[in-house]
C-alpha cells in the first residue's frame, strides 16, 4: 500500500477511537463518559499503537517509541504503575470505566486503615457534599504529610490556627475514588464499617455510581500492621513509680493502653490478640485495653518490627528503655531509678505536647 494511504488510515482509526470515547474536540456529545481526557487519549494511542497499520506505516516511529504512560498490556486491562508504592488499574469498557486504586506496600496499607479507624472521618454534610479528612495536632503534622505522599493524592492544611490543628483531606471525585478502593473491604471496628457504608452510598447518590459495599469481615493480627496505625491514633504507652510497703524497692508500672468508644465485641477481640483485658470506662463510656508488665514482650517485639509513625514512636522509645531497666531489675537502685523518672517524665513531656 502506498504510505500516504497508511498514515490516512491510521489517522482515521485514531480519530475515530478519540469520537468514541469522548476525547479532545469531539468531547461535547458524550461530556460525562470519561473522567479524564487527556489520560484517555494516552490510553487509546497505547493500544493504537500495536495495530498493523499504525505499526507498519511512516507513523510508527512516533508510536512505538516506548510505552506509553510507562507500563502496559497490547489489549484488555490497562496497568501502570505510577509510584513505588502505587497501581492504577482501569477497567471495564469505555463508557463504563472506573480506576482501581492499589497499595502494593501491605505495611503502609494496614497502617493507614487503622490510623484512619482510630482518627479519620468520613464526612457528609447537609447538600450531600462528601469529603475524608484526618485531623492531628500541627505538632504531629508531618505524619499527614507522610500519608499524602505514600498516596500521591490529597491536601495537608492548617485547620484550626487556635486549637494548632493541621488536616489532611480529600474532596475531589477521583481521589474519593482512591479512598474507597482503600477501606471497601479493609476496614475492623463496627462503628467505622457503618460510616463508610453511609458515606460510599452517598457517593455513588452524588456520583451516579453503583460501587458495592465490601464486608470482607477483615481481622487485625499482631502479623499485619493495622494495630500499628491504630495505636498511632488511639494508644498510649505509660508507666508509674511508687515504693512498696517495706520501702526496699521501687514498684514500676508499665502499660499499653488502647481506647475506644462502643465497639465492645471488636475491642474484645483486640484484647484477646495482645494478651490483655478489657475495662469499661465511665467517664467517656467506652472502653480501655490494657496490657500490663509481665506480658509486655510480645507488644514490643511486634511494635519493633511495625514501627510507630506519629511522635509516639518517641514515646514508645522512652517506654522500652524503662521496660528494659525494669527486666534488668534496675528499678530496685538508686541510679536505675533516676534513670526510670527521667524517661517517665519524656513520656508525660511528649504526652502533653500531643
Amino acid at each position: 500500500m502506498n504510505e500516504n494511504v497508511v498514515t490516512i488510515i491510521g489517522i482515521c482509526l485514531l480519530i475515530g477511537a478519540m469520537a468514541k470515547s469522548s476525547q479532545v474536540g469531539l468531547h461535547v456529545w458524550l461530556p460525562m463518559a470519561m473522567e479524564g481526557l487527556l489520560k484517555r487519549a494516552f490510553l487509546k494511542l497505547h493500544y493504537m499503537r500495536r495495530h498493523p497499520v499504525l505499526y507498519f506505516g511512516p507513523l510508527k516511529r512516533y508510536f512505538l517509541l516506548g510505552k506509553i504512560q510507562n507500563e502496559g498490556q497490547f489489549a484488555g486491562n490497562f496497568v501502570v504503575k505510577n509510584s513505588t508504592n502505587i497501581v492504577e488499574t482501569t477497567l471495564g469498557s469505555s463508557e463504563t470505566t472506573r480506576e482501581v486504586f492499589i497499595l502494593k506496600d501491605n505495611f503502609f496499607l494496614f497502617w493507614f486503615v487503622g490510623f484512619v479507624e482510630g482518627d479519620g472521618s468520613f464526612i457528609i454534610n447537609k447538600d450531600g457534599y462528601l469529603e475524608f479528612r484526618i485531623t492531628q495536632s500541627s505538632i504531629d503534622a508531618q505524619v499527614l504529610f507522610y500519608i499524602k505522599k505514600a498516596l500521591g493524592f490529597g491536601v495537608v492544611r492548617i485547620q484550626d490556627k487556635s486549637k494548632n490543628t493541621h488536616c489532611f483531606r480529600v474532596r475531589d471525585k477521583g481521589g474519593l475514588i482512591k479512598l474507597i478502593n482503600i477501606f471497601n473491604g479493609n476496614i475492623f471496628l463496627t462503628n467505622r464499617k457503618e460510616q463508610f457504608k453511609l458515606w460510599l452510598y452517598a457517593f455513588n447518590k452524588k456520583y451516579k455510581m453503583n460501587i458495592l459495599y465490601l464486608d470482607n469481615r477483615f481481622k487485625p493480627s499482631l502479623n499485619d500492621s493495622w494495630l500499628s496505625g491504630f495505636t498511632d491514633a488511639e494508644g498510649c504507652f505509660t508507666c508509674s513509680i511508687c515504693q512498696n510497703k517495706s520501702k526496699t524497692a521501687n514498684l514500676v508500672r508499665l502499660r499499653y493502653i488502647l481506647s475506644q468508644k462502643g465497639n465492645s465485641a471488636d475491642m474484645n477481640y483486640l484484647a484477646n490478640i495482645v494478651d490483655g483485658k478489657k475495662h469499661y470506662v465511665k467517664s467517656y463510656d467506652g472502653y480501655n485495653v490494657v496490657v500490663n508488665t509481665t506480658k509486655l514482650l510480645p507488644i514490643i517485639k511486634y511494635f519493633n518490627f511495625y514501627s510507630l509513625k506519629t511522635k509516639k514512636n518517641i514515646v514508645y522509645f522512652n517506654w522500652i528503655k524503662i521496660h528494659k531497666l525494669v527486666i534488668n531489675k534496675e528499678h530496685n537502685n538508686a541510679k536505675g531509678i533516676a534513670l526510670i523518672t527521667k524517661y517517665k517524665n519524656n513520656l508525660n513531656r511528649l504526652d502533653r505536647l500531643n
